[in-house]
């Protein structure tokens, strides 16, 4: 559960940029949806995700998720920058398991897919606007 907990981490937030950001509203309110994550064993685990963005201070949004897979839930949060009209990237963390990620975001209307890669594996989720 660890390491799908971290590889779906991965997923929800990417390295901050500095470049101009756009202003970082469009993501605000609830999402939610499934994926799946690959763990560099090779076994795969479906997972369901709710995630709720809010604005944050200057160019990043604060993030919200609750996950589900066979063997329970896991919740984490994080930050994110937004780095075009339908990008964003951040970070993520999860006291539960004392573990932080990467992972980046793509928006396409009411859309988006959450891609993320760690040392323990890949993982990505697709949701949609609630």
């Amino acid at each position: 559960m660890r390491y799908i907990f971290t590889c779906l981490l991965m997923m929800v937030v990417g390295g901050f940029a500095g470049a101009n950001v756009a202003k970082a509203a469009s993501i605000a309110g609830s999402w939610s949806g499934g994926g799946s994550v690959k763990l560099t064993s090779g076994q795969v685990e479906k997972v369901r995700c709710r995630i709720r963005y809010e604005k944050g201070s200057g160019r990043t949004v604060v993030l919200y998720v609750t996950c589900a897979h066979s063997n329970g839930t896991f919740e984490v949060s994080g930050r994110i920058v937004k780095l075009n009209n339908n990008y964003y990237s951040g970070r993520l963390y999860s006291e539960q398991y004392g573990t932080a990620g990467d992972v980046s975001i793509s928006v396409s209307g009411n859309r988006q897919t959450v891609k993320a890669k760690s040392s323990k594996g890949m993982a990505t989720v697709i949701l949609t606007k609630q």
